[in-house]
C-alpha cells in the first residue's frame, strides 16, 4: 500500500444478515462498500449495499448471479486474489490491493478486505468483501 494515510481497519461482518441486513434503512446508511458472494463455484455475487453500488456503478439487480470478473481488468491483482480465496476457506480475514473497473469502464485502486460468513452453526455460507477506493489508476 503506497499511502500510509489510508485507514485499513474495517469492521468485517460475520454473518449474511450482518453483511446485508433485511432493514433497507440500515443497509443504505452503511458507508462500507459491501458485496457478498457464494462460497462455491464461481463465487457469484448474491447482493450488495448502496455504498458498493455508488462505488462500482452497478445496481444490485445487475450483479446478482454474476461473478466478480465484471470488476476485473488487465491490472487486477489475480495472484493476490487467488491467494486470498485460499485463505478465506481457512477462515481468515484477508486484505488485498487490486485494481477494479467500474461499470463506466473507469478504473480505481481498491483496498479489499474479505472475510468468511458463517451461519448460526458455524458453517461457512458466503464470503463478504468490503471495497475501499484508494485512488484513480
Amino acid at each position: 500500500l503506497d499511502d500510509a494515510t489510508v485507514d485499513t481497519n474495517v469492521d468485517v461482518p460475520k454473518t449474511l444478515r450482518d453483511a446485508l441486513p433485511d432493514d433497507m434503512e440500515i443497509r443504505t446508511s452503511d458507508n462500507r462498500a459491501i458485496v457478498v458472494t457464494e462460497c462455491t463455484g464461481k463465487f457469484n455475487m448474491i447482493g450488495c449495499n448502496q455504498a458498493w453500488e455508488n462505488l462500482c456503478g452497478y445496481a444490485e439487480s445487475e450483479i446478482i448471479g454474476k461473478d466478480s470478473s465484471v470488476l476485473q481488468n488487465p491490472d487486477t491483482n489475480h495472484d493476490g486474489l487467488r491467494d486470498a480465496v485460499g485463505r478465506l476457506f481457512e477462515g481468515e480475514t484477508v486484505k488485498v490491493v487490486t485494481t477494479n473497473r467500474k461499470k463506466d469502464g473507469s478504473r480505481f485502486k481498491c483496498f479489499l478486505t474479505m472475510g468468511p460468513l458463517h451461519d448460526e452453526n458455524g458453517k461457512l455460507t458466503h464470503f463478504v468483501a468490503i471495497l475501499k477506493d484508494i485512488g484513480k489508476v
